[in-house]
């Protein structure tokens, strides 16, 4: 598919998501949803704002971890490109703000650009590994939603294969491979590329993967997912909306479903929509979710897009850092 085909599709699915979603506000009470936000404690908003901030230094910090080995060893940058890249997301649709803050690294670091994509696809597998255990552990002990439940065990299947892969890549420890040869016009296909890329890519895989480190990232996604589900129960009481904490667990786990794919900038809209109906499916008003839902996305989307803004504005204004990557791998 070309990419200007791409685009027209992804423009045609972002405006059927905004139809729906215009469809779907038409059907809210909004007096009921406003009264919501308007009765919320704003000092419990503050302490569930700073769990979400929380959430996203855990996320900076795994994403070190595994920057160190490929010779990007600077903590404030991953955590300025982190949070600038969590901004952006909040702005740009299609988690655009992940590519950036790779490329941002890559530059200012003189890091390969393939290790600081592997060190990326771990920190997001991470993330993922997190939401898959809260799943089986909310399903086998909280009393999900049917559309929920139903996925315990492709989770733990899906958890039991990426731990069995996680363990080969430990098993057989950095690979060495043999240099290139010393002149590269035979290989100078799209193919070849890709395939040379892919080799460059599963190194650097092969090289941050290490037992300590897959352990301390671990122990970060526990802490990257308790404090998101503090973010939204506390931001529900503030609201005095009367949702258990496995009700809070259940609407978590079905809005970062729609996360997979942003459709509109940090999925607002979309958010409202996911939320409500899941607290409507656990016999709670569906007018008054949207209005938790909108006070939950403040929390967690205008901190941290101002905390982007602040720490890395060259991330955030599209300007390129002064460094080059390395030669061989330019963005």
């Amino acid at each position: 598919m070309s990419v200007d085909r791409a685009r027209v599709w992804r423009a045609l699915f972002t405006l059927t998501a905004l139809v729906l979603l215009v469809w779907y506000a038409r059907t809210v009470d909004w007096g009921t949803a406003w009264r919501a936000m308007r009765a919320a404690s704003p000092a419990l908003l503050v302490v569930a704002a700073l769990a979400n901030l929380v959430t996203l230094a855990a996320k900076a910090v795994t994403w070190w971890i595994f920057l160190r080995p490929v010779g990007a060893p600077s903590f404030g940058l991953a955590l300025r490109a982190t949070a600038a890249g969590a901004g952006l997301n909040n702005l740009l649709i299609a988690n655009s703000g992940d590519g950036a803050r790779t490329l941002f690294v890559a530059r200012a670091s003189r890091a390969p650009l393939s290790g600081v994509l592997a060190a990326l696809a771990l920190e997001r597998l991470f993330d993922f590994i997190g939401y898959v255990m809260l799943l089986i552990a909310a399903a086998f002990l909280l009393p999900l939603p049917r559309e929920l439940a139903r996925w315990r065990l492709p989770a733990v299947g899906a958890l039991v294969l990426i731990g069995a892969a996680l363990a080969l890549l430990v098993w057989r420890g950095p690979r060495v491979r043999a240099p290139a040869p010393a002149s590269t016009a035979a290989v100078a296909t799209w193919r070849a590329r890709a395939v040379a890329a892919l080799g460059r890519f599963t190194d650097a895989l092969h090289s941050i993967v290490s037992g300590p480190r897959l352990g301390a990232a671990l122990a970060l996604t526990v802490v990257n997912w308790g404090t998101q589900i503090a973010c939204y129960h506390v931001t529900a009481r503030a609201a005095h909306f009367p949702i258990t904490l496995g009700g809070s667990i259940a609407a978590l786990l079905a809005a970062n479903v729609g996360f997979l794919v942003r459709v509109t900038p940090g999925n607002v809209g979309l958010f409202q929509v996911v939320y409500s109906l899941a607290a409507q499916a656990l016999g709670l008003s569906r007018d008054a979710a949207v209005g938790v839902a909108v006070l939950l996305q403040a929390v967690q989307n205008i901190p941290v897009t101002l905390l982007g803004a602040a720490l890395a504005p060259d991330l955030m204004l599209a300007r390129r850092a002064p460094a080059a990557p390395p030669s061989g791998e330019t963005p």
